[in-house]
């Protein structure tokens, strides 16, 4: 009787969410805080594509890049809760943004969390012209510099930023943010030389890395990351305590009827599974992490703290 009844909600929820879409003319929209061809939105554009035939809908990906994810966050959160706006939030949405900005025009209130999906890893990244090669060389230049080396990130407060701050202060070394609105044009800051660093994600670099357009110094975490097996941690490389990990989720508008939440967190979790569609993610050093709603929502709270303690350790606020 229970697996029946499951049966009929899981029909209601995919037919109310399909049948509004086609109602509307319109698929399911993945809003996405991040530029075109960036790391979280290759990610993206994967989950959106697993999603689809578990959902019962096209799933397509709304980039709405810009003022540190914040934009993306406010149009989510005045959306209709009705399964047809997903939102992909991150550790800088949520967990930093509360910390840095003295306002925000968007609550966690306004968001029904669906699930966690990956933990994501970091790496610094050199002009191939630039005369050095590891971990200590960057920072014998840093220090020999008449002026503070530039580095690149994809926006102020955000993971990139913290850990280029948290670098800085561990690596005793002096260093001038550079924000982009995404990695390709900060991708190209490095190959022209007019970067000498940059900080960002890594299944978007593996290509420049290999084809040596570009070189990578460390990688967050405790340990290395498959694809760049010969890149030593920060750690490794004698920088410790560079920051937190950083984390992408699933959310909606609050509101989310209870059999909507239900499907799409039943078809998050099916896709987050598929062995076959993330055969590369932990390869480039991201770990898939899912959990309940109302886990994630916890996890949430305690993630803002962390982040919290972060950021006044660094002493960095934003206007």
């Amino acid at each position: 009787m229970q697996a029946r009844r499951r049966s009929i909600l899981a029909g209601l929820a995919t037919a109310a969410i399909t049948g509004r879409a086609a109602a509307q003319g319109r698929p399911v929209r993945l809003v996405v805080p991040y530029s075109a061809g960036s790391g979280p939105d290759i990610f993206a554009r994967r989950l959106a594509q697993g999603m689809a035939p578990r959902i019962g809908s096209a799933v397509v990906v709304d980039n709405r890049s810009g003022a540190t994810t914040m934009l993306g966050a406010e149009h989510v959160a005045a959306s209709a809760p009705d399964g047809l706006t997903l939102f992909m939030g991150t550790s800088t949405t949520f967990a930093a943004n509360p910390h840095l900005f003295n306002r925000i025009n968007y609550r966690i209130e306004q968001f029904q969390p669906i699930s966690l999906l990956i933990r994501t890893r970091l790496a610094l990244y050199a002009s191939p012209n630039l005369a050095a090669t590891d971990m200590p060389g960057v920072v014998a230049l840093a220090k020999a510099a008449r002026q503070p080396l530039h580095y690149g990130i994809t926006g102020r407060g955000n993971s990139t930023h913290l850990t280029g701050e948290a670098l800085k202060i561990a690596a005793g070394i002096d260093l001038i943010d550079v924000p982009y609105r995404g990695t390709p044009m900060m991708q190209q800051g490095i190959m022209r030389d007019d970067l000498a660093l940059a900080i960002d994600g890594i299944p978007a670099w593996l290509s420049l890395v290999q084809e040596r357009r570009a070189k990578v110094i460390a990688v967050t975490g405790d340990a290395r990351v498959p694809a760049l097996p010969d890149t030593p941690t920060f750690a490794e490389s004698g920088v410790r305590d560079i920051g937190h990990q950083h984390w992408y989720g699933l959310l909606a508008p609050a509101g989310l009827p209870a059999p909507v939440l239900a499907h799409l967190h039943a078809a998050t979790i099916g896709t987050m599974g598929d062995a076959e569609l993330w055969q590369n993610l932990t390869h480039e050093g991201a770990m898939i992490e899912t959990n309940t709603p109302e886990a994630f929502g916890a996890m949430i709270a305690e993630e803002t703290a962390t982040w919290g303690r972060i950021i006044r350790r660094i002493g960095l606020t934003l206007e």
